[in-house]
């Protein structure tokens, strides 16, 4: 089975086709969108979680490098790592905002994905953040199907939040497409997001149109110019009826800061 996975910036959602129409799986009690937020004792606790509640292994060495020094942490500190540490969504920005000084809470690392100057330990550990992330969707949305799911289509944004360009792009995609496989996604493809989000509209063409998509997002602004209509809806590869894309790394959540430095925070001095 494929489901359709939203990862993104401020919430996630994953869909199935269900009688020939998108059906929205919940994720957090009946909602299906979760927000991208995780919270842990420490943030060396990521780690071993994954490894010890989730089952899910490092790739390499530097995975592997990744563990043992979260490992070695926890015991230095005396920290012990418990089923349930981990929480997501809602559930952890309720722990943070419970006990911000003792929880290491993390919210929107999509937004970081595709960051300048990230040693091999710092993307693991992101990788890391993103299968655990992946890892607990994944469980909500099997629960709710009451089967297996192995394979996936992700949205992904034109340009990711970044400096370098393509190759910002490509570290960004690829820390999805691992964190995806290590979750348990055997299939794994990528949809750019403006162009997910005009096949709905497409279906309710009667006749070929040229469309332009504006997809804003948490993180990034994406358009693109798309063929749409009944000579393209049942084709697969839809890379020719693509004309352009364009993506700026800024969303909603920019919009959020601005307004709370410029005209909440002056409110407080």
């Amino acid at each position: 089975m494929f489901i359709g996975f939203d990862y993104g910036t401020a919430n996630c959602s994953v869909a199935v086709m269900e009688n020939g129409q998108p059906k929205l799986l919940p994720l957090e009690q009946d909602n299906p969108y979760i927000p991208s937020t995780l919270a842990a004792p420490t943030r060396e606790a990521v780690s071993e979680y994954l490894y010890r509640f989730m089952g899910v292994k490092p790739l390499d060495s530097v995975g592997e490098q990744v563990l043992r020094r979260a490992v070695a942490f926890n015991r230095e500190e005396d920290i012990i790592v418990e089923q349930g540490d981990l929480l997501f969504g809602q559930a952890a920005l309720d722990s943070y905002l419970a006990d911000p000084e003792e929880t290491y809470y993390v919210k929107s690392p999509k937004s970081f994905l595709g960051a300048n100057g990230l040693r091999d330990v710092q993307i693991s550990f992101f990788e890391d953040l993103v299968c655990a992330m992946m890892k607990n969707i994944k469980l909500q949305a099997e629960l709710s199907m009451q089967q297996d799911i192995v394979n996936t289509v992700i949205g992904r944004p034109v340009n990711f939040q970044g400096t370098g360009g393509e190759s910002a792009n490509l570290q960004a995609e690829k820390i999805l497409l691992q964190a995806a496989k290590r979750a348990g996604f055997k299939e794994v493809e990528f949809q750019f997001e403006p162009v997910a989000a005009g096949l709905e509209y497409e279906s309710s063409l009667t006749e070929d149109k040229t469309v332009l998509v504006v997809d804003i997002g948490g993180g990034t602004t994406d358009c693109s110019l798309i063929q749409m209509g009944p000579t393209w809806r049942q084709q697969a590869d839809r890379s020719a009826s693509l004309l352009a894309h364009s993506g700026q790394r800024i969303g909603g959540n920019d919009l959020d800061i601005y307004l709370a430095f410029k005209q909440l925070m002056p409110q407080f001095g």
